[in-house]
């Protein structure tokens, strides 16, 4: 287990004054990047190791939202390694205990020289020190493309939206497929399930279409494609 306090900053909330799904994302993110750095696989590592980590899934199920410059501590340990796959678990509390949400997520090394998946070395998978418990019961869902969508919002990809890999960090996506809902479905709506599916990077320059379908009245899906439709670079679902 890896665990850090963390303090929820002005850029983590919401219109009102709620951590937003961007929050607990960066602070995911955020203690993902510190474990893998105390296991000497960190972002320090890369330009020794060529290898950085690359994420291909998050699912994160929310509790409740506290507010601004609440204390939460926070828990990380990868649940399962194989060959290839790294599977990441999360768990947030606040000061007293109470479970404000946990996460999911699986991650794969990729050669930054070749741009291809590395094998996960037994040596690394002995420096991670695996933890056969999972926050979740079941594995995480494939998401399925819609077959129609009811709206389009278009996207260049811009400078500040690319991470340390020269792609679009993961963390934009969900903010900008929130915008690709309708207004009362952003408005009215709290979600306390995020899912997302990563398939092709979305690099500087890109110009790509989140695709908006209501799958219910509780389930809301965006794909993120290409501008000419042709290639899905990504799936978000919102469930309340």
């Amino acid at each position: 287990m890896f665990e850090r306090d963390f303090t929820i900053e002005y850029v983590d909330i919401d219109s009102n004054n709620h951590l937003s799904d961007y929050g607990f994302f960066k602070l995911l993110q955020e203690i993902g990047c510190l474990h893998a750095d105390s296991c000497g696989l960190g972002l320090k590592d890369t330009l020794r190791t060529r290898l950085a980590w690359i994420i291909l899934d998050w699912k994160l199920k929310v509790f409740s939202r506290p507010c601004w410059n609440t204390k939460l501590h926070i828990k990380t340990w990868p649940s399962k390694i194989d060959a290839v796959c790294c599977f990441r678990d999360f768990e947030i509390t606040d000061e007293v205990g109470n479970r404000i949400a946990i996460a999911t997520s699986k991650w794969v090394l990729l050669n930054i020289d070749t741009h291809r998946i590395s094998k996960i070395t037994p040596e690394i998978k002995d420096a991670f020190c695996p933890i056969s418990e999972s926050v979740f019961e079941t594995e995480i869902e494939k998401l399925k493309e819609p077959d129609f969508y009811e709206s389009d919002f278009q996207y260049t990809i811009l400078r500040r939206d690319i991470d340390t890999n020269k792609h679009l960090n993961n963390l934009n996506y969900v903010t900008l497929a929130k915008q690709a809902l309708p207004e009362e479905v952003f408005e009215n709506t709290e979600f306390n399930s995020v899912e997302v599916m990563f398939k092709l990077q979305c690099v500087l320059g890109d110009t790509v279409l989140f695709r908006y379908h209501k799958v219910s009245n509780n389930n809301h899906v965006v794909a993120i494609k290409s501008a000419d439709n042709s290639v899905l670079h990504a799936i978000v679902r919102f469930r309340e």
